[in-house]
């Protein structure tokens, strides 16, 4: 009797996927098995050197490099064609799909509009939305998972930083409700805290004035966050749960953590 053979591997997409966050996650996602659609916007040279460097699964080729604007929706739509399309080099076949794309957008509340809060909302809301209904057959179709990389501000807002926040809050919603509606897909959320310094961000005081927030005393690094992603995807019995990765700073919004001594 001959030896079935092996199960393909699995398939993931993530989104924003070149660089910082989305880098991290892809990173691991290929070490542990999976052919990975590396999405990208405008860091294609980043996104081709990411493909070139990731391992081989089972001697595959590494899927290609996908570039879509996911404040189009048709630019939404050619993705997602690409990403299931049995003719592909997956085969159509998808897993995973890790909404990570994001924009992160400040001023002042009265000083922006309602233009800006809809490219906000647009590609921080609407395009995980979007993404999720039009994979959902094929994921059911594998018992797969989605994963939505949100954000602490979600939860407590940061000032000048409203549409994104809100956005956030939002797409913490759908969350919860795509894990009751996809079912059995399992749907959870990521919420980083502040897992890699900002741009700009380079005087000690400052850095030290947000540590003194982080009950552990410092702060988190974009492969934690792929860490919890992983966890998901391999949790078959997990969903509609969001987890921080911000080391206690949502835990400690009551107070700040105690200075030691």
């Amino acid at each position: 009797m001959r030896d079935a053979p092996p199960a393909p591997p699995p398939v993931a997409l993530v989104t924003g996927a070149a660089v910082r966050v989305g880098r991290a996650i892809t990173e691991a996602l290929a070490g542990a098995g999976y052919r990975v659609w590396i999405h990208y916007h405008r860091s294609k040279a980043k996104a081709g050197a990411l493909a070139d460097a990731l391992p081989l699964v089972r001697d595959l080729p590494s899927l290609p490099v996908v570039e879509a604007d996911l404040h189009d929706a048709s630019a939404r739509r050619r993705l997602m064609e690409t990403v299931l399309a049995t003719s592909g080099p997956a085969a159509g076949r998808l897993d995973l799909l890790v909404n990570n794309a994001a924009g992160f957008e400040r001023g002042a509340f009265t000083e922006r509009d309602d233009d800006d809060l809809r490219r906000v909302l647009e590609l921080n809301l609407v395009a995980p939305l979007s993404l999720a209904r039009d994979a959902a057959p094929t994921l059911r179709r594998h018992r797969g998972t989605i994963v939505n990389i949100l954000d602490v501000a979600g939860v407590h807002p940061w000032p000048e930083y409203l549409d994104h926040c809100t956005a956030k809050a939002a797409l913490l919603a759908a969350t919860r409700g795509l894990a009751v509606e996809l079912a059995p897909i399992r749907v959870n959320g990521v919420a980083p805290g502040t897992v890699a310094w900002p741009e700009g961000l380079d005087r000690p005081e400052h850095r030290r004035a947000i540590e003194d927030e982080i009950p552990l005393g410092h702060i988190g690094t974009p492969h934690d966050v792929a860490q919890a992603v992983l966890f998901f995807a391999g949790s078959r019995h997990v969903t509609g749960q969001i987890l921080a990765v911000d080391g206690g700073r949502l835990a400690a919004a009551g107070g700040r953590r105690p200075r030691a001594e």
